[in-house]
């Protein structure tokens, strides 16, 4: 399994379709190329993140490579785009992540 961290700045006013886009990309390598699932976040200073896993490096570059019918999806995040930053591909050492966004934590007395 790998990890792959994304980096983006948004034009303002394009962050619900880049949004849109990102959603879409994302469930289709989920359904076709490997994706093990992703998350998105927003720093305080306006910079966009994407952490993504996938069961190997071989099927994220396979999904970077391949043109379907999400071109719209693509097109979408790609015009909400003001800078994007090259891809961190990484091998998880130790991981403490919970796996379900459903889990509670449970408060200490």
């Amino acid at each position: 399994m790998i990890a792959v961290l994304f980096r983006w700045e948004i034009k303002p006013g394009c962050e619900q379709s880049f949004k849109e886009g990102w959603s879409e990309i994302i469930h289709r390598n989920i359904e076709k190329y490997g994706a093990l699932g992703a998350r998105l976040h927003k720093t305080h200073d306006n910079q966009w993140l994407s952490y993504s896993q996938w069961i190997s490096e071989e099927h994220f570059i396979r999904s970077r490579n391949l043109q379907d019918r999400h071109e719209e999806a693509r097109a979408k995040m790609i015009s909400a785009i003001s800078k994007a930053y090259e891809p961190i591909v990484m091998v998880p050492m130790i991981d403490h992540l919970i796996a379900s966004e459903t889990t509670q934590p449970q408060l200490l007395p």
